[in-house]
């Protein structure tokens, strides 16, 4: 296969997978100019792409409105994933139970290289929300969730993500001390979850825990966020919420620990 060839493969992949990510946060269907000028994608490219995955009986077209949307069959392609890390239940199931117990913003995140990036976002119930976007990438040591995924990883790799970090940090003041973030990171690993609290967005906090995960497959993380002052006004009740959401697969445990666990000094 000739570099030509195999350059086209990876543009069309791209764009498939950026058409997908595009209905992900847009939830309704959409014309052809409306997915070509949010992709920046000729209207051409993009007709002939939506025609190929109508095809495949990935993308349903509706003649009668002209717009598109994707099909069952993409929903069902990575539900057995969800459900491999709480049974019978889903990632999106146990984000909406955490909202509804919180009435905050509620974020799953993924680690991409020295950051990490939100794959799927809930927003909060309340009118003042925080302002985060799906597919945002925040540096992993700044970023609550980023630091409950570091928890999980050797000081060694923490430190080597650190220094990625504040290399590309252009303000001195917020650049980490090694020493001090590992000590951070050890309490986030004795009392499992961390806390942002105002080190990425002024005025905001963010408390992050691990989702349970099969024995394969990268670690994800969920928050839960909102300002700071609204957050510390029932700490307690969420970090229980989470415990007991992230853990219900084995509640009874869960929640005889997390009895133990109230009043956990903060992470940092």
């Amino acid at each position: 296969m000739s570099r030509r060839q195999i350059g086209y493969l990876i543009r069309s992949a791209t764009r498939t997978l950026a058409l997908l990510e595009y209905f992900g946060e847009r939830q309704t269907p959409a014309s052809v100019q409306e997915i070509a000028d949010a992709l920046s994608m000729p209207q051409s490219s993009t007709s002939v792409l939506l025609k190929t995955l109508v095809s495949l009986n990935y993308v349903d077209y509706d003649p009668s409105a002209r717009r598109f949307l994707p099909s069952y069959r993409v929903t069902l392609m990575g539900d057995w994933i969800q459900r491999t890390r709480f049974g019978n239940k889903r990632i999106t199931d146990v984000m909406d139970m955490l909202r509804a117990d919180t009435g905050e913003n509620i974020m799953l995140g993924q680690q991409i290289g020295a950051g990490m990036q939100y794959l799927h976002i809930l927003a909060a119930t309340y009118r003042l929300q925080i302002s985060i976007q799906v597919g945002e990438i925040r540096p992993m040591s700044r970023c609550a969730l980023g630091q409950v995924l570091l928890s999980r990883k050797s000081n060694a790799e923490i430190c080597a993500i650190v220094r990625r970090n504040n290399a590309d940090e252009d303000t001195a003041s917020l650049r980490l001390n090694e020493v001090s973030f590992i000590e951070e990171i050890d309490r986030v690993r004795r009392c499992g979850f961390s806390e942002s609290r105002g080190r990425m967005t002024i005025g905001v906090n963010t408390i992050g825990m691990i989702s349970p995960s099969p024995d394969t497959g990268a670690p994800l993380a969920i928050g839960v966020g909102g300002p700071a002052e609204r957050i510390a006004s029932k700490r307690a009740q969420i970090i229980d919420a989470m415990r007991r959401r992230l853990g219900f697969v084995e509640s009874a445990d869960l929640d005889r620990s997390s009895k133990g666990r109230r009043g956990t000094t903060d992470s940092r």
